[in-house]
């Protein structure tokens, strides 16, 4: 399984990560992390944060909340040469996250996204992102969702596809549309039939909005049985892949 033609390595975490202004960094993390390791993270969050994990009936869904936020923090406490646990957020109208301007002068951007225990990270300077990643789920890839929120031209697409890559094809829309609409910061408020993408497997990817030149899209292939994809601003960046080990 793989959306780029030539399969790209993510390489191991860096010592020290220097982030270059043509570059958007991605990171991928396991969220299922030893006790030591998500207790260290979860000693980073703030208090609004273990709020919000303690409000989790089950326990694999707090420890991935706990370890989703923790990893964040750790992530941007290295590009900024500080500490995880003092590093503030503020939120948009739709809930995405920022670095609050109080506690950070810094243009770093990023976007995550989690599903099944595995993360995706993105980080950049000066440049708006969104990044998705979710499991490809067959009993969830149903022609009924495809029509309500899929364009006209994915939807026929789609059911071009053989059998066999219709799930793939189906979260390689979904996870590329998420991106764009997370790297606007619209939230809800962006139909997602109102732009269209690619969604065949092995094919390039292609952006069709109002704005287009003004985006870059990318899809991931993050491990077996998951696609991602990340929008960011401009076209002049190139990508780098890290894995973060605890």
């Amino acid at each position: 399984m793989g959306t780029d033609s030539i399969p790209v390595t993510w390489s191991p975490a860096p010592a020290s990560p220097t982030l270059h202004a043509d570059e958007v960094h991605l990171w991928r993390a396991s969220l299922n992390c030893d006790l030591p390791v998500l207790s260290r993270l979860e000693a980073t969050l703030s208090p609004d944060e273990t709020a919000r994990a303690n409000r989790f009936v089950l326990l694999k869904d707090r420890s991935h909340f706990v370890a989703a936020r923790g990893i964040l923090r750790e992530l941007l406490g290295a590009y900024l040469r500080s500490s995880p646990a003092n590093l503030q957020f503020s939120y948009g109208n739709h809930g995405k996250p920022a670095l609050e301007s109080k506690t950070s002068s810094s243009s770093l951007q990023f976007n995550l996204s989690h599903c099944g225990g595995l993360a995706v990270y993105a980080f950049s300077f000066g440049r708006r992102l969104g990044i998705d990643v979710e499991q490809i789920r067959p009993q969830l890839a149903g022609e009924d969702i495809a029509r309500r929120y899929f364009a006209t031209r994915e939807l026929a697409e789609l059911r071009t596809l053989p059998p066999r890559l219709q799930s793939e094809g189906f979260f390689l829309c979904w996870t590329r549309k998420e991106a764009y609409v997370k790297a606007q910061g619209g939230g809800l408020s962006i139909p997602l039939d109102s732009f269209t993408v690619s969604l065949t497997p092995g094919q390039p990817e292609d952006l069709q909005t109002e704005d287009s030149a003004q985006w870059s899209l990318h899809s991931l292939d993050p491990c077996p049985g998951y696609v991602a994809a990340v929008v960011g601003e401009g076209k002049d960046w190139r990508l780098r892949r890290w894995v973060w080990r605890g």
